[in-house]
């Protein structure tokens, strides 16, 4: 698979998973909130391992993931993963 066609299928499974966990946090389901987060994480930690995004960028996949899910879907169109 091409680096870019990855790119393309990380970030959307990214993004699935990221409105997964909004959709949740909205029907008070933060147990399932949680778990869309743990996979946004384990994206993350995926793309680094392929070497799509660096130990900061993943970092910031990950921090920006739980402060979604901290403010508990607020504004959710101020963030994006």
């Amino acid at each position: 698979m091409k680096k870019s066609d990855l790119e393309r299928k990380f970030h959307e499974l990214l993004e699935r998973n990221r409105e997964a966990m909004l959709r949740a946090l909205r029907d008070g389901e933060k147990p399932s909130a949680l778990m869309f987060y743990g996979n946004i994480c384990g994206l993350a930690d995926a793309m680094r391992a392929v070497e799509l995004v660096d130990r900061e960028q993943a970092a910031y996949i990950r921090d920006q993931a739980w402060a979604l899910y901290r403010r508990g879907g607020d504004d959710a169109d101020d963030e994006a993963c």
